[in-house]
């Protein structure tokens, strides 16, 4: 399985850097008062991909968080459930609740 990520992401990375000299050709930008006169399509695209990135994960952390503390309980009442439970006591099979 391992190997078949490595491919996957040596597949990706190619065609990243054959995007990337395709896309060299200098761009202007604007934004609100902001100008940029000359930058690199490529980097443009990808400074605007991390900027998505950035903001999807900050987007998602409370929800994220959340989930993570609902776990976290659950795990606990499930540790405690087990602690009240008396141990089995060795050779004898465990207790059934089918009846």
């Amino acid at each position: 399985m391992t190997i078949v990520v490595l491919i996957v992401a040596l597949f990706i990375a190619v065609l990243l850097v054959l995007f990337g000299a395709q896309n060299a050709q200098p761009v202007s930008l604007h934004f609100f008062s902001w100008e940029s006169s000359s930058v690199p399509l490529v980097l443009a695209l990808g400074v605007a991909l991390f900027l998505g990135a950035l903001l999807t994960f900050v987007v998602t952390l409370p929800g994220r968080l959340n989930a993570w503390r609902e776990r976290r309980g659950m795990q606990y009442r499930l540790d405690e459930q087990h602690r009240d439970e008396p141990p089995p006591t060795p050779g004898e099979p465990p207790a059934s609740n089918d009846v």
